[in-house]
């Protein structure tokens, strides 16, 4: 078992935080920032082209965050943006670098009007993908023979929505993640500690491990956008209100506060927690410190 699945099935929750690679190629500043993480953090969730907005090659920079910061990379891998022969290309990639896990996505769907030039792809889905990196696992793959003897098995993760208005269809697609091969799940972010146990009591007796994503809010409009533009948070639109009015001092605090108190009465029945890095990771990183330390005693 790897040490990142080892830590998830340890009972003590995992810290990760979840952050985009830079939008050029200046490194230096964002791995600066994650510095204080080393020997803190359990994971960092790194995304892929999130929001369709171009960013540095997700595989670099997680092979740049091992080497520098020596922090476990958990790599997500959208199926929006390459074809089948490029993302088993990655995914060797991935596990030639040693990257400790990979989520798989569908995408996010591009945004009307941008990327005009843009496609998307979607040789397969997450459930395809899934199928994917169990084949690269057995060693297939895909040209009818066994080309691959050693290499280190890719550990999978998925992802899922607690907030879904249709619980049960999420429910469903879950299974299927689990019994495709997905040994993780990372959750979109949760608010309140009632919908966030009934998907970990559903999610647990299909024996899959829980990170659940927590979302600090930045500032009042930081809500607004979240509560009117986000489809999967519009079952959550009463969370956001707290924040009209407030300073961004003021919503820093009452973000902290809320996600630590939320976050401590749920770390035991969870796998882990995810912190998302909405609106940039100073907030994210802010609260992942702090829950370290509390957590450490």
């Amino acid at each position: 078992m790897s040490k990142l699945l080892e830590h998830l099935a340890s009972g003590i929750p995992s810290l990760w935080i979840e952050v985009g690679p830079p939008r050029g190629i200046n490194i230096d500043s964002l791995l600066a920032r994650l510095a204080p993480l080393r020997n803190k953090a359990d994971a960092i969730n790194l995304t892929d082209n999130a929001m369709a907005r171009v960013k540095l090659s997700g595989l670099v920079f997680a092979i740049m965050i091992k080497q520098r910061l020596g922090i476990p990379v958990a790599l997500n891998f959208s199926c929006r943006d390459r074809n089948l022969l490029a993302l088993k290309s990655d995914l060797l990639g991935a596990a030639a670098a040693g990257i400790d896990a990979v989520v798989a996505l569908t995408g996010d769907k591009l945004p009307p009007g941008s990327h005009a030039e843009a496609r998307s792809v979607h040789d397969v889905d997450a459930f395809g993908l899934l199928r994917v990196i169990g084949e690269l696992n057995r060693g297939d793959t895909g040209e009818g023979k066994r080309a691959l003897k050693t290499l280190p098995a890719l550990v999978a993760g998925a992802v899922a929505n607690p907030n879904r208005r249709n619980f049960e269809r999420e429910l469903e697609l879950l299974a299927r993640k689990a019994s495709g091969g997905a040994q993780f799940v990372i959750t979109q972010p949760v608010f309140d500690i009632e919908r966030a146990e009934r998907f970990l009591d559903q999610a647990g007796a299909m024996g899959i491990h829980v990170v659940l994503g927590i979302l600090p809010v930045k500032r009042a409009e930081m809500a607004t956008y979240l509560k009117r533009q986000v489809r999967d948070l519009s079952q959550v639109g009463d969370h956001f209100d707290r924040y009209e009015g407030l300073s961004e001092a003021q919503a820093r605090r009452l973000s902290i506060e809320h996600s630590l108190e939320l976050m401590g009465a749920l770390q035991s029945r969870v796998a882990g927690f995810n912190i998302m890095s909405g609106g940039g990771p100073s907030l994210a990183i802010e609260l992942a410190l702090e829950f370290d330390r509390r957590r450490r005693g």
